[in-house]
């Protein structure tokens, strides 16, 4: 009787986890559907601007590979309930004794069973296989955390690509303008002698190059538009408006990042933990199958036609031999091994966490050094050189090869500023990814530069 109330204990404690376990989930899924916003109103703002803020709140809302992660979660979750219940009631019949000759005949049968039966696990194994069907959910959950942070990384690096993109394609259109004015310059330099006429031509071959560029550029800024589109699951032709002005993105001190620690809090360390836990769970469970029999339990309404006493019962009780079983044992070896391979799955990913962190720590380094040498220096003597260059030549005093010189080299380092810029937003967000949180502190306004 004791071995049966611990069984019931269990059991009900089994049910408990897991409808804790579903709770949390739906209160996730509910939490991110109350986010909801109206999609027209989403619509009309992206069309007029595109700023990363709202880019990240619509894929967040409307990306299939989250909303298809948190239904796997859920799916689990309801299988770790299922995992902690009793077996299926069982209801039986019987006959005995009917005439051969009249098989028919129930009447003449010496006995009619209607009954019941129960199998009763071990002590502790619907807990334990509760345990185990929810840290699987778990794992899932993580994983769910995991795919929100891709999303939200890949959605960081496409803003930064369209930004990028955008930038080189405007930038391109304005040096067609300086181009096209290089080449009146000539002309009229040409005109009253202080130039040759390979200079206006060569001033055309330049203009000719911007114009092979700007087609290029426009392929890859159709193609940033419909990657960001897509993330945020729309159709890849809608409308976008331009990027919004971006500034070099301010990083919190975070202290895994600072020391380069282990991030726990990685999601795929949290799910290598929830798979050791979920994998304990189950040798819990085969190594108790393996020594506890099972209880089957059941009762019987007996009817006997041909008998003085026509109503009786019958009650039942029966073990099953787990120790005359090979296959216990064997299931007891695989969840050992089982449990051993997720140990060293957990070191793996502490593994990988650690690389990861160090990567996005020396790119994001690179990326910043970069921007700041382009940003202090470059960008503003390739300006100051290519004014100067202007005056010269449109006073007469210049050449036109100097002049168109000072010009790519100005187009090329505004270019390589733009680029600058984009990498050091995607290396932040490389780094939030590698970290598995937030790294970026309050937004700063884009502040004018004189390009």
């Amino acid at each position: 009787m004791q071995c049966f109330r611990g069984s019931f204990v269990a059991a009900f404690s089994a049910v408990v986890i897991a409808s804790t376990t579903r709770a949390l989930a739906q209160s996730a899924v509910h939490e991110h559907s109350t986010q909801t916003t109206d999609p027209n109103v989403d619509a009309q703002g992206l069309a007029r601007e595109v700023r990363l803020e709202t880019v990240l709140e619509v894929a967040q809302r409307a990306n299939p590979e989250i909303h298809e992660a948190q239904e796997r979660v859920l799916s689990a979750t309801a299988r770790a309930s299922s995992a902690g219940r009793l077996p299926d009631l069982e209801a039986k019949y019987e006959q005995w004794g009917v005439p051969l000759a009249r098989p028919y005949a129930l009447d003449e049968a010496g006995t009619l069973m209607f009954g019941l039966r129960q199998t009763i696990p071990a002590p502790g194994v619907l807990g334990a296989r509760s345990l185990a069907a929810g840290g699987e959910a778990r794992m899932l959950a993580e994983a769910g955390r995991a795919r929100q942070q891709d999303v939200r990384q890949r959605v960081k690096r496409a803003f930064y690509e369209y930004y990028r993109s955008f930038r080189e394609y405007r930038i391109h259109l304005e040096h067609v303008e300086l181009e096209s004015h290089i080449i009146e310059l000539a002309r009229q330099n040409y005109q009253v002698g202080r130039s040759t006429q390979q200079d206006v031509l060569r001033a055309v071959v330049d203009l000719s190059r911007l114009h092979s560029d700007v087609a290029d550029l426009l392929q890859q800024l159709d193609s940033s538009k419909a990657q960001l589109n897509t993330l945020m699951a729309r159709p890849v032709d809608a409308p976008l408006g331009p990027p919004a002005e971006i500034s070099p993105v301010p990083l919190q001190g975070n202290e895994a990042a600072a020391q380069g620690a282990v991030p726990e809090r990685r999601p795929e360390i949290a799910s290598a933990k929830r798979g050791v836990e979920r994998s304990e769970a189950a040798l819990d469970a085969v190594r108790t199958e393996a020594t506890v029999p099972s209880i089957t339990v059941g009762a019987d309404y007996w009817y006997q036609p041909t008998s003085e006493v026509h109503h009786a019962y019958g009650a039942m009780v029966s073990i099953n031999l787990p120790w005359l079983s090979g296959g216990r044992r064997d299931r007891v070896r695989e969840a050992e091994h089982a449990l051993a391979a997720d140990m060293r799955a957990l070191e793996s990913a502490r593994n990988a966490a650690l690389f990861d962190l160090r990567d996005a720590q020396a790119r994001l380094k690179a990326a910043q050094q970069s921007y700041r040498i382009i940003d202090g220096d470059l960008l503003p003597q390739a300006r100051q050189s290519f004014e100067s260059a202007q005056a010269a030549f449109a006073a007469g005093k210049g050449d036109a090869l100097g002049l168109l010189d000072a010009a790519r080299s100005y187009l090329q380092v505004r270019v390589e500023h733009a680029r600058a810029l984009a990498r050091l937003g995607s290396s932040s967000a490389d780094l939030e990814r590698a970290v598995g949180a937030d790294v970026t502190g309050p937004a700063r306004p884009a502040q004018e530069t004189h390009q």
